[in-house]
């Protein structure tokens, strides 16, 4: 039986792995497409982090959360375009 927490983990790297497919869309012509598929694309990725094994399971788990973790991170430290946070 999957726990709760399980849930709520599976549940949070599905919003950030459809959210980090939105952004990456945003202002291209497929952005309008992507937030029309955004909800069945939702199920589709819940559906494979849910019917692997477990032990594919627990790998894809690791590998979304570390890189989700690192795409925000980069995001927060990478120098702004004109703030002057740049190389000088």
């Amino acid at each position: 039986m999957t726990s709760m927490d399980d849930i709520l983990k599976l549940a949070a790297l599905v919003a950030a792995v459809v959210g980090v497919s939105k952004s990456v869309a945003a202002g291209t012509s497929a952005e309008s497409l992507i937030n029309r598929i955004a909800p069945i694309s939702s199920l589709i990725v819940a559906a494979v982090f849910i019917l692997v094994p477990d032990a594919v399971q627990a790998k894809m788990t690791l590998i979304a959360t570390v890189g989700l973790t690192a795409a925000g991170a980069y995001s927060l430290v990478k120098p702004k375009i004109g703030s002057g946070g740049g190389p000088q």
